[in-house]
């Protein structure tokens, strides 16, 4: 009797027995579970186990291959590429591996590996759009345009891609060929006309060749479609300033900084535009914001400080009177510090000082920076009667006489300027005529 269950019970444990031990020579079922769970580091541990036990090169390979993927998955690219590289065999290039293999390379940076991972696997695989495409994409990232934009034509002989197209068209503008880099980007939008990054780069192109009525047309016509794409609407308003067309400018960029865009590129530009239409306080205000943002940007520092030189005016802000002068001459000093030779901004600077130093009826001050101005900028004539002026304020008669003739020799009768310099001549020369 006792014999009788002694061998009932052990055939009740049996299975269980086989089960166990089923379940430690195949730990493949859970590891499948814990993939679709995405607990990828228990599936790992569990593909370790799992390739202990495996003999077959096929298996191991397979085992692998699920192992890299977790491994990406976890962004461990370079554990990955070590486990792929362990079951490529020499001499025989096994597509699946490779492929895994060069897309670990991409993820860690490794573009010269991927990229000659991928020319091997089109060379013997021509007809795979996906090598080629990807071929492609890795010749843009290590500069390689010329390849690039060679690739991309191939691929596009094969099949119209938008973004191949674009990646063309990328390609050739960094070799200078805006036309034809513009005819690529024409084509991929023409594809997919609901872009925006198709619409910018082409816009950018537009915008550099100054076309600001084609630049304005085609934003206008995407943000019909897609009225809430920001970056679209930003480059609309500067066409607008750009074009100079002040007031349509104006609109746009009060609109979008009423939606909250207090971006650099909005505040900069809103603050061009208000202070192209004299509204000193806005542009005051969007140059600060842009202020805060990036003070590093010399021309930012330039306009800043000039719409503050410009806006003589005393006024009250939060209950406190404010004077602009100290702060714009900080600015035109900042800008000063920043600038590297740029006869523009330099002029811009240091016009700007003058006009300062000059409504606080410091002359002497006054005078080098005018002169200055006109160095970088002899073009303004303008310049001539301020520092003919300043000359005859510090009684330096001879030299004031001398520029105000210089300024009524190309100046144009009957102008506001040309009639105070000939007042002006008329005063010194009675004055000299006096001091003998």
């Amino acid at each position: 009797m006792k014999t009788t269950a002694k061998l009932l019970l052990t055939m009740m444990l049996l299975p269980l027995a086989v089960n166990s031990k089923a379940q430690e020579a195949s730990p493949l079922p859970e590891a499948r579970e814990a993939m679709a769970r995405y607990e990828y580091s228990r599936a790992i541990e569990l593909l370790d186990k799992a390739l202990e036990s495996a003999k077959e090169a096929s298996e191991i390979r397979d085992l692998s291959l699920q192992k890299a993927r977790c491994l990406k998955r976890m962004l461990h690219y370079d554990a990955a590429a070590e486990t792929l590289a362990s079951v490529m065999t020499p001499g025989a290039l096994d597509v699946e591996v490779a492929g895994e293999l060069a897309d670990c390379h991409v993820s860690s940076g490794r573009l010269a590996d991927a990229l000659g991972l991928y020319s091997i696997l089109g060379m013997q695989h021509p007809d795979n759009l996906y090598f080629s495409i990807q071929k492609a994409s890795l010749l843009f990232k290590v500069n390689d345009f010329q390849g690039c934009a060679e690739e991309g034509r191939a691929i596009c002989a094969r099949d119209s891609i938008p973004s191949v197209l674009s990646l063309v068209g990328a390609s050739l503008l960094k070799m200078g060929q805006v036309d034809s880099s513009l005819t690529y980007y024409r084509k991929s939008l023409r594809l997919n006309p609901s872009n925006p990054n198709t619409v910018v780069s082409i816009s950018n192109i537009l915008l550099g060749k100054k076309d600001y009525d084609s630049t304005v047309s085609l934003t206008k016509d995407f943000l019909e479609r897609n009225p809430d794409n920001l970056g679209v609407v930003q480059i609309l308003g500067v066409a607008y300033y750009l074009k100079d067309d002040q007031d349509a400018a104006y609109e746009v960029f009060k609109q979008l900084r009423k939606d909250g865009d207090d971006s650099y590129g909005t505040m900069y530009y809103s603050g061009l535009n208000a202070l192209a239409l004299n509204r000193f306080e806005v542009a005051q205000d969007c140059f600060e914001s842009a202020w805060e943002t990036d003070s590093s940007d010399v021309r930012l520092a330039v306009n800043y400080g000039v719409s503050l030189a410009r806006d003589i005016q005393l006024r009250r802000k939060n209950g406190v009177m404010i004077n602009n002068t100290d702060r714009a001459i900080r600015l035109f000093g900042k800008a000063e510090e920043m600038a590297e030779p740029d006869h523009e901004l330099m002029y811009k600077i240091h016009n700007g000082l003058g006009q300062l130093y000059f409504m606080r009826q410091d002359t002497k001050a006054a005078l080098p920076h005018y002169l200055a101005a006109y160095e970088h900028n002899p073009k303004d004539n303008a310049l001539l009667v301020s520092i003919g002026y300043c000359h005859r304020l510090n009684k330096d008669y001879k030299t004031a006489l001398r520029y105000y003739e210089k300024y009524l020799s190309v100046s144009k009768e009957g102008t506001k300027n040309h009639n105070f310099a000939k007042e002006e001549v008329n005063f010194i020369k009675s004055e000299l005529h006096m001091l003998e």
